[in-house]
């Protein structure tokens, strides 16, 4: 309105429109004012009005083309939910889907595991409602149903005495476990030489039907007929072990730790070599029998010759027995690698064997315990290292050397407290011959008496060797008073109490 009437003011002459103004009363004029301020406002209301209308218009058709277009995204809307056995994996759009995609699961199954499977899942489809972002696609669906799958299949059980010891898929498997085994205890057998390999067990394979969860592996399932356990302990050689130290750290028996480790040479470990700790018990016995040729030792004889100046529990080897040779062919059972028959074929003798001769002695023997007198315990050899101060020490008794294997015998009768081996002693016997008196042999090659056992004087307790810190054949000889060390040359050959 004021756009209107603008132009037609600046049309008039100022001086004429004020003198129209000004002969006009007043209140007349405010009056014309207000009514054109009244009519500029209505226009202005309903030119707004105009706008709102048009904006609310504008919005709602674009919020239901909106809605048109996006209704899954803002509302739940019609779904189908899967069940399995009972729990709901996940909501899809398509009607009946589930069945196209278990068939497919089931079709991949039986061709990769080469077997006929029953699935053993209970699938349902129930109306539901959900929201875009909680459907599960076609494309994904195949592996969330696959996740929960659980089928049953036929495969094959290895029966020992009718005991199920594994489940493996095929029953090439099932042959090849039993073949594993059997291959283990005749890896060292020449092929050429086995007539039959049979096991002492009834070992069958059987059909079964069972879950896909059942199923085992084979290298597992053959190893556990092995060892006829699933345990397992290693020890890992190291500096200074031996066979035997490591057996006796273990409280295992030599042989035992011998018989878990069958590929193992016990006189060629190596440190880092890693030995098995638990011993095998194997559930099945493999027998093989074979024919042979070979040579084998033929035991000699034992001939006793007696006589009046020897006491009839010693004895000395005059003949050394030899053991003949012959050549012979057999068929020879054995049993997880251990000969439990021999049927001889023919034998050839190459050599014969050796008669040994020892002769012993026909009187009783004194008294077991101490008389008060020291003998000399080896009559013969040449002290080769006296009693007293030595290369800066002390030596604590009195070297007596002779040659090796020379007879050690018991300075007098008493009890044996030590037999066995003593650091740098080596092998060395201890005999307590009562009064505070006791006396040690060292470095001794054989030890003939045990701990506890009793003794009488000129007893041979041992023979003469090296063991321990020594640099020749000899006897290390000591002589104790309440365990104080004294000079043996001043007690051997006197009566001591």
């Amino acid at each position: 309105m004021e756009k209107l009437i603008r132009p037609l003011i600046e049309k008039l002459n100022k001086k004429k429109t004020n003198e129209i103004f000004k002969k006009l009363p007043e209140e007349k004029i405010r009056q014309g004012i207000a009514a054109i301020n009244s009519n500029f406002k209505d226009q202005i209301r309903g030119t707004i009005s105009l706008i709102c209308a048009t904006a609310l218009v504008l919005s709602a058709s674009y919020s239901i083309n909106y809605l048109e277009t996006h209704e899954n995204n803002v509302f739940s809307t019609e779904s189908y939910s899967i069940l399995v056995d009972g729990n709901e994996i996940c909501k899809v759009r398509q009607h009946n889907i589930i069945g196209p995609t278990i068939k497919k699961i089931e079709a991949d199954i039986e061709d990769r595991s080469k077997h006929d499977i029953v699935i053993e899942n209970k699938f349902e489809e129930i109306p539901s409602k959900a929201k875009d972002s909680e459907i599960t696609s076609t494309e994904d669906l195949y592996g969330v149903i696959k996740s929960k799958i659980n089928y049953s299949l036929l495969a094959y059980s290895i029966k020992i005495n009718g005991k199920s010891i594994g489940i493996v898929e095929t029953e090439k498997d099932a042959q090849n476990v039993i073949d594993g085994v059997k291959s283990y205890f005749t890896n060292d057998i020449e092929t050429e030489s086995i007539i039959e390999i049979n096991t002492a067990e009834d070992v069958k394979i059987e059909q079964v039907k069972v879950a896909n969860s059942d199923l085992q592996n084979p290298e597992d399932i053959e190893n556990y007929i092995i060892k006829g356990t699933n345990k397992e302990e290693k020890y890992t050689v190291e500096e200074g072990d031996t066979y035997w130290t490591i057996a006796e750290y273990f409280n295992m028996s030599l042989d035992d730790l011998i018989s878990a480790n069958p590929s193992s040479d016990p006189n060629l470990i190596q440190i880092g070599d890693e030995l098995n700790l638990v011993v095998p018990h194997p559930f099945v016995n493999v027998q093989v029998k074979r024919k042979v040729k070979k040579e084998e030792k033929i035991d000699y004889e034992t001939k006793y010759e007696y006589v009046s100046y020897m006491y009839n529990d010693e004895e000395t080897v005059d003949t050394s027995g030899e053991y003949g040779l012959s050549e012979i062919e057999a068929i020879v059972t054995e049993q997880n690698g251990i000969q439990i028959a021999k049927d001889v074929i023919s034998e050839k003798v190459i050599e014969k064997p050796k008669t040994e001769v020892i002769i012993t002695g026909t009187q009783d023997p004194p008294p077991k315990k101490g008389t008060g007198f020291f003998i000399n315990p080896l009559p013969g050899s040449t002290i080769s290292s006296r009693f007293g101060s030595r290369s800066g020490g002390f030596h604590l008794g009195q070297d007596m050397a002779k040659a090796y294997g020379s007879s050690i015998k018991a300075a007098d009768g008493g009890t044996v407290t030590f037999a066995g081996y003593s650091g740098s002693y080596g092998k060395m016997v201890e005999i307590d011959h009562g009064g505070g008196f006791t006396t040690r042999y060292a470095h001794c090659s054989t030890l003939y008496v045990t701990t506890g056992e009793k003794v009488y004087q000129g007893k041979i307790i041992g023979l003469v060797g090296m063991t321990g810190v020594t640099s020749g054949p000899h006897v290390h000889f000591e002589v104790r008073k309440y365990g104080n060390v004294v000079n043996p040359a001043s007690y051997i050959g006197v009566q001591y109490r």
